[in-house]
């Protein structure tokens, strides 16, 4: 949302040798408030490039993303103005 959709996160995925290796992997979060609002950077949003998402809070953007579901694509096209 920050960066109006011109940086875009890749999709980790692991593939460990036939499951022959044990994998231990820790999930850390880090962000603003919760009830910090987010919206498109003014520095990416222009004539030419118009904002493509709405501003919500933290907490709106991650329930958006479904929460504690795992989704393998991207929530954000859910929330595309345009």
């Amino acid at each position: 949302i920050l960066t109006n959709g011109k940086y875009k996160s890749h999709i980790h995925r692991v593939i460990v040798k036939n499951n022959e290796v044990q994998r231990i992997s820790v999930v850390t979060l880090h962000g603003p408030a919760l009830d910090k609002f987010i919206s498109p950077s003014t520095e990416f949003v222009d004539r030419e490039n118009q904002q493509k998402y709405q501003g919500m809070t933290y907490k709106e953007s991650l329930e958006a993303n479904g929460g504690d579901e795992i989704d393998v694509q991207s929530s954000l096209e859910k929330l595309r103005l345009v």
